[in-house]
């Protein structure tokens, strides 16, 4: 973690003794050993949290890009809706299939009207 070798230790902690003695120095060197792992327990619990923040990133990321997909999807749609009829549709919106259908029964009508008309003159 910080590049300390084994021989920069030893010096470190005969530094430690010499100035502390040696009736304290059990206790600073377990209060070092407490502080570390303090520590530890702290950067592992933030880079935890980090990286469930950043999963939580990614899945809204992800969920924004299926909202524009799903926006895109939409406007094709609606695009294609005026060439496509559409079953089920409100009148002001298909107009154009209604005035279809109106013809096209007007027709049928009439076919069906006209064997009738040739039976009567017979």
């Amino acid at each position: 973690m910080f590049d300390i070798g084994f021989l920069e230790i030893v010096l470190i902690g005969v530094v430690a003794l010499l100035v502390v003695g040696p009736d304290e120095f059990p206790s600073l060197v377990r209060n070092i050993g407490r502080g570390l792992g303090k520590l530890r327990g702290f950067l592992g619990s933030v880079k935890s949290d980090l990286d469930y923040e950043i999963d939580k990133a990614n899945e809204i990321k992800q969920m924004m890009e299926k909202e524009t997909e799903i926006a895109r999807l939409h406007e094709i749609i609606e695009r294609n809706a005026t060439t496509v009829p559409v079953q089920g549709r409100p009148a002001e919106e298909s107009s154009g299939i209604e005035k279809l259908d109106e013809s096209n029964q007007a027709e049928t009508d009439q076919e069906q009207a006209q064997p009738l008309n040739d039976r009567r003159q017979t």
